[in-house]
């Protein structure tokens, strides 16, 4: 045989192989698509539901009482597209309105129909001789959802199965009984309380906020923030506030959560006394809330617009609301314009002495100890005083402009007095230290 019929011969070998592999492989995929099919379609046999949550238009939710003999929790929740919360603010999906209206948190609505989507482990009956059998008689939850066609399915929760920790769920008012996970059933075991937006505010960020107004009985502050511009104090002063300190305390008041709600109504509160605290915001957007707050025994009462009753937090997450107004006020002395063109003059005991930057950098190093106490932010805001003696006076060359700062050296404290603002600066022992030191190389004893 020759060497090219040999050749030949092994390449169709090869290829008949190839051929069998390819084969096999094709029935293996066919095998494994059928067996998915079949598991997908044996799941969605087991589906508790065929109506998706997000044609969910009305959702009633029913619990026992927790002491016996008492009537359930029933709350009445609906969709909404598009709302603002009453009293300003974005609105969520989900409004309730039964007992009353009030503001809604979604994520335990939407942890409610979860269980529309969720798999049974099997059905143990197709229809309820005795609902005492599965504790259906006196049900831990009941949930009613209503679709955008008015189609109604009621899901009703018994008892645990022997043996076992998944729950009996009949699916319809007549419907099986079938068997879920506890996972799958946990939506149905909250508080309808659960469901009653706890944040103090609806706005998520301060960055959305353009006006604050905080009253107390000794105070009304009001800031400020116009488009693209800095926070500005208008009430009890009127200066250039911290844009990081507002920020940041607005965002933790933003964050602010209650843990509960006490039937007290505002007009009853408010009837003989005023709020502890009033505190107003508005967005840029359009939005405004107001909620009133008082002190009450170990905690505290805030009432959001529109609500039927108190909000309740506890003391020490309010703290912030008695916030100084000193700690808000901007704490950098000097606002630099064109950092390279920037010229100081420092007066201490008499003498005088002046420098440029050059080509945006100090001739001599120790003046950046200077511009440094000018630039970075104090310690904390005061109210101007008497002071005796100016210490040392430096003068700010912007421009075509200039701005006098005077320092008092009190003890182991330094005040600034920025120009044109009705506020002085202490600064920290840090920076008192660091800048009591360029003061000495700036004028050496002799």
């Amino acid at each position: 045989m020759s060497d090219t019929s040999s050749l030949s011969k092994g390449w169709r070998v090869h290829f008949f192989l190839l051929t069998i592999l390819l084969v096999a492989a094709a029935v293996l995929w066919w095998l494994d698509r059928q067996e998915s099919q079949r598991v997908q379609a044996e799941q969605a046999s087991r589906a508790v539901t065929a109506m998706q949550p997000q044609s969910v238009k009305r959702i009633e939710f029913w619990r026992p009482a927790v002491e016996k003999g008492k009537e359930g929790s029933r709350v009445v929740v609906v969709a909404q597209e598009g709302e603002r919360a009453e009293g300003g603010g974005v609105a969520g999906r989900w409004q309730m309105i039964e007992p009353d209206k009030a503001r809604t948190h979604d994520a335990p609505v939407n942890r409610l129909l979860e269980l529309l989507g969720a798999r049974y482990e099997r059905k143990v009956a197709d229809s309820v001789a005795d609902p005492v059998q599965f504790g259906l008689d006196q049900p831990a939850a009941v949930l009613t959802v209503q679709d955008g066609s008015g189609t109604s399915l009621q899901l009703s929760l018994g008892l645990s199965a022997p043996a076992s920790k998944n729950r009996y769920l009949q699916i319809g008012v007549e419907g099986p009984v079938v068997l879920l996970s506890p996972q799958a059933v946990s939506g149905l075991l909250q508080s309808p309380d659960d469901l009653r937006d706890k944040r103090l505010f609806v706005n998520p960020t301060a960055q959305t906020i353009s006006r604050v107004v905080r009253k107390r009985a000794d105070e009304q502050m009001i800031l400020v923030r116009e488009k693209e511009k800095p926070w500005q104090l208008l009430a009890p002063l009127e200066d250039r506030a911290a844009e990081s300190r507002v920020d940041g305390w607005l965002n933790g008041l933003m964050q602010l959560n209650g843990n509960g709600f006490m039937a007290v109504k505002a007009e009853e509160a408010f009837k003989d006394n005023p709020p502890d605290w009033s505190l107003e915001i508005e967005t840029s957007e359009g939005g405004r809330e107001l909620v009133r707050l008082r002190r009450n025994k170990g905690n505290v009462l805030a009432w959001r617009v529109g609500e039927p009753d108190a909000l309740v937090l506890d003391l020490p997450l309010v703290e912030a609301l008695d916030k100084p107004v000193m700690e808000l006020v901007a704490l950098q002395p000097l606002v630099i314009q064109d950092p390279k063109s920037l010229q100081l003059q420092v007066t201490h005991r008499g003498k005088t002495l002046t420098m440029a930057k050059k080509e945006g950098q100090w001739p001599k190093p120790v003046w950046s100890g200077v511009e440094d106490m000018l630039t970075r932010d104090a310690w904390r805001g005061v109210p101007p005083r008497s002071h005796g003696e100016v210490w040392l006076t430096i003068i700010a060359f912007q421009g075509q402009g200039q701005q006098v700062f005077r320092c008092w050296k009190e003890g182991e404290t330094m005040v600034v007095a920025p120009p044109d603002r009705p506020v002085e600066l202490e600064l920290t022992h840090y920076q008192t230290e660091a800048f009591m030191d360029t003061v000495k190389a700036l004028f050496p004893a002799e």
